[in-house]
């Protein structure tokens, strides 16, 4: 899931977006409400996170435009400001939630992902679509209660397919959640990465739509599988061993 991080100078801004991609998200930063609308990924992002350190300004100041200028995403704002009336100006504004600092990044990760739940109709982490099973925490997923043992672009392929509205993403979707800033990927490394999801999930499971993108589309129903995936998610999740089923979510692949 793609992030823009709105941040004003904060000094941990820096360290926050390393471990928000370690937990598995790829964030964008940006210096302001003007340029995170004005930033070629602002459509393409799940949600909005704005790191408040300004005491000049309140939170409410940067929400407010944002909302007006159509960021529709969820948003999140987080803030050493403990006085509630800043809490109920950002929350009138439009954020969806506001965390007083400081705060872990593990629960701002956990925040992020209610909020993107949420706004995806969706009450858990774990994604059922035909027979495909996507846990969204643990980083793994199955067919047919089969792990797939997918590499870090292959999954964060597939949940881009599950999350996206009518399950239909673009090339330029893609190309910004695998690759922001990387000029030198071709619409080449897209068509392969898809042949490897393909072969691991199988052809029928994707549709390319000429001139539009790609859809996920639904194959029979769900597998129980439930011990098959217990012995997967343990190989899957950050802070267990790798095992036998699914490949270690490494950020750096």
């Amino acid at each position: 899931m793609q992030v823009l991080l709105i941040d004003d100078g904060c000094e941990g801004a820096r360290i926050l977006s390393s471990r928000l991609d370690g937990a598995g998200f790829r964030t964008s930063r940006v210096g302001s409400a003007a340029e995170a609308l004005n930033s070629p990924v602002r459509d393409s992002v799940s949600a909005v996170l704005l790191d408040h350190c300004g005491l000049a300004h309140s939170p409410a100041s940067v929400v407010t435009p944002l909302r007006s200028g159509g960021m529709e995403q969820p948003l999140i704002v987080l803030s050493a400001l403990a006085d509630w009336r800043e809490r109920v100006a950002s929350l009138d504004a439009g954020a969806d939630d506001f965390l007083i600092k400081p705060i872990h990044s593990e629960e701002v990760a956990a925040r992020l992902r209610a909020v993107i739940r949420r706004a995806a109709g969706m009450s858990s982490d774990r994604i059922v679509f035909g027979d495909i099973d996507l846990d969204l925490k643990a980083r793994c997923a199955w067919v047919g209660g089969v792990c797939l043992n997918l590499t870090r672009n292959e999954f964060l392929l597939l949940r881009l397919l599950l999350l996206a509205p009518e399950n239909t993403i673009t090339k330029q979707q893609i190309m910004q959640a695998l690759w922001v800033g990387d000029a030198q990927k071709t619409g080449n490394a897209i068509e392969v990465q898809m042949a490897r999801l393909r072969r691991k999930l199988g052809h029928e499971r994707i549709r390319t739509l000429r001139g539009i993108g790609y859809r996920a589309i639904p194959v029979g129903g769900g597998d129980d599988g439930g011990m098959a995936r217990n012995a997967c998610r343990k190989g899957c999740g950050p802070a267990e061993p790798l095992s036998s089923g699914c490949q270690e979510f490494d950020p750096g692949i």
